[in-house]
């Protein structure tokens, strides 16, 4: 079963990294219009759409990150070791999505970019945290309780 879940933590990031390759790799007029259709159904402006874009994306990728790492290490959870190499993945993959794109006709790249890049991979990676940290007092929460009851003698 835990070999299952491995897999399973790896297949989220790589998709992700996917996505976001394919999303640099449209050149400047598709990916205008992919984001004006976007805009315009959610009455955005299209640079929101775009930002919000970038959010969205490599906060799903700190997110799928740090799951993975978690799953890798045996280490106690949340550790800043383990908190601190998705957080510098995303940063690196973000400056690499935005130097991919001054590769593609059309695209330009900026450090505003990056930095919301970085700001998204590290709230991903906080609300991956807190979840599992809910979540584990939850547990013991419902483990105590349940353990706790004595029957009563009559």
């Amino acid at each position: 079963m835990k070999t299952i879940q491995r897999y399973w933590r790896i297949i989220f990031p790589i998709f992700f990294v996917i996505l976001i390759w394919h999303f640099s790799a449209m050149n400047g007029e598709n990916s205008n219009n992919q984001s004006l259709n976007f805009a315009n159904s959610f009455g955005l402006t299209n640079a929101a759409a775009r930002k919000l874009a970038h959010f969205v994306l490599f906060g799903a990728l700190g997110y799928s990150i740090t799951s993975f790492v978690k799953g890798l290490h045996s280490a106690t959870f949340p550790n800043f070791t383990l908190i601190l190499y998705p957080i510098v993945l995303c940063i690196a993959y973000g400056a690499i999505d935005e130097v991919h794109q001054l590769t593609i006709i059309g695209r330009n790249a900026t450090i505003g970019d990056v930095f919301i890049d970085s700001l998204a991979g590290i709230m991903g990676t906080l609300v991956y945290v807190a979840i599992f940290c809910f979540w584990r007092r939850w547990r013991i929460y419902r483990q105590t309780k349940r353990y706790n009851k004595i029957p009563q003698q009559q």
